[in-house]
């Protein structure tokens, strides 16, 4: 299989039955294995930057789920989390993992608890960052705001519309990181008009949110066998279920991190959210993997 180098990543693709899935890789092979999933609708891309942190402590792979970045999307449009945990099984064949970590963020932190409960021998410990519940009316209709489907316009407009997602707009933008972001979401938009409605308008975006909006994860939690990390942002609306998962996952153990002071390039805030990301404090992210792992 080849592969091409970015930096100090490997970056190939698994050939499964539904195609061929993109994939990043870095780090010593003889380091325990960490899998990091990406949330909707992003791709193994949001990883790239963060991989030198890790290089250290793990051999990391990223896959990007099918359907976005560059894996191909799939013969039928995925409908449910086993639909894309069925696809991640068969990447992690493909890259002859046997026992590794998994860390998960937003989408994929369902992916990864839904992996768990259907692989249980190979998952050594398990990190969930920003894990919610969107199984009811509230989730269904944040998700159907959020992703969007840009239908083409004659004279382009839909083109600035995705421009301006991508944070072409905002001041002190990197105009590299736009590009990519751009070009990301134009990739996800095009030639999918056959399953907007499917995904509530969504378009092939609207995929992963659809599958967790149908996926009962607490119920899925309860049956989590190995030692779970469950991360939040202090200032997250999500943290509202924090407690819930250290209660539904038998010996999980949580952090909150401090997101008040996020700031961006300029010093105005980042992350309107108020949920935590690794981008803004890398080193302290994977200090937090280190030390969880390593106590486990």
């Amino acid at each position: 299989m080849a592969t091409t180098s970015y930096q100090k990543t490997s970056r190939g693709f698994i050939k499964t039955p539904h195609g061929n899935i993109e994939y990043r890789e870095s780090g010593n092979k003889d380091l325990p294995k960490l899998v990091l999933l990406h949330s909707s609708p992003r791709s193994s891309m949001d990883y790239q930057p963060l991989l030198k942190y890790l290089d250290s402590n793990f051999n990391v792979f990223a896959p990007t789920t099918a359907g976005y970045g560059d894996s191909d999307r799939p013969p039928m449009p995925y409908e449910t989390v086993d639909d894309f945990t069925q696809s991640l099984e068969w990447v992690i064949d493909g890259l002859g993992l046997e026992s590794f970590n998994i860390y998960g963020a937003r989408t994929g932190a369902q992916i990864a608890i839904n992996y768990q409960i259907r692989n249980k021998n190979k998952i050594a410990n398990l990190i969930l960052e920003e894990p919610f519940d969107y199984s009811n009316e509230e989730g269904h209709a944040l998700h159907k705001r959020i992703h969007t489907y840009y239908p083409e316009q004659a004279d382009g407009s839909h083109l600035l519309a995705m421009w301006q997602r991508a944070g072409g707009e905002k001041p002190g933008a990197d105009f590299n990181e736009v590009t990519d972001n751009f070009l990301h979401y134009l990739n996800i938009n095009a030639g999918w008009e056959d399953v907007k409605e499917l995904y509530w308008n969504m378009g092939w975006e609207g995929a992963g949110p659809h599958a967790i909006c149908n996926f009962n994860v607490f119920e899925a939690a309860k049956k989590v066998s190995c030692p779970t990390l469950i991360i939040h942002g202090s200032e997250s609306r999500l943290l509202t279920l924090h407690d819930k998962y250290l209660t539904t996952i038998k010996g999980s153990i949580g952090k909150i991190i401090e997101t008040s002071s996020y700031k961006d390039k300029l010093g105005n805030p980042s992350n309107i959210s108020g949920q935590f990301s690794p981008h803004i404090e890398p080193e302290n992210w994977v200090a937090m993997i280190v030390e969880f792992i390593e106590n486990n």
